[in-house]
């Protein structure tokens, strides 16, 4: 049977997807290590190091989906409050504010990580390499600054933001 989906939906949501399929393994490991710590009294040891992993990745990819559907942080009760012409200068400094924070995160976050790949630091129990574990969080702040000016250019054309916007 033939998917209706094109390959381009899920390679433009391939974000969402990685954090569902991220959570969902999150969920069930650590249930599955509370129920062998806690019933059979043999905890696994390196539970601990998939969870954060997961969370990171979670975390990330959830947050580049987000900020494409308009779901990011903001304090929208402010300017909702202040007059039009006083929103249309706060908007666009807003953006810059969120885009320069995001920029500032990607660059630090690759420092992060060339350190990582220099140093060769590998996780204590199951020796998975930090680049591998830390490599999302400059990704999804790239995926994170082209989802919001996308966001932004798709305000600025007037249209809904709110809800899915596909790709």
């Amino acid at each position: 049977m033939k998917s209706n989906r094109p390959f381009l939906y899920y390679l433009g949501n391939i974000d969402i997807i990685g954090a569902g399929i991220g959570l969902v393994l999150l969920v069930f490991l650590t249930l599955g290590g509370a129920l062998c710590r806690y019933l059979l009294d043999s905890p696994f040891t390196w539970m601990e190091e998939i969870q954060s992993m997961l969370e990171v990745w979670v975390v990330f990819l959830g947050a580049g989906y987000g900020f494409r559907v308009g779901a990011h942080v903001s304090i929208e009760i402010l300017v909702d409050a202040l007059p039009k012409k006083i929103q249309k200068v706060i908007d666009p400094l807003i953006a810059v504010v969120v885009i320069g924070t995001l920029s500032y995160l990607l660059y630090q976050s690759i420092g992060y990580v060339n350190l990582f790949i220099r140093s060769e630091r590998v996780s204590s129990y199951l020796q998975i390499p930090y680049k591998y574990i830390y490599v999302i969080v400059p990704v999804c702040c790239g995926l994170m600054i082209a989802n919001y000016l996308f966001v932004v250019i798709k305000k600025m054309q007037g249209m809904d933001v709110t809800k899915e916007t596909e790709i």
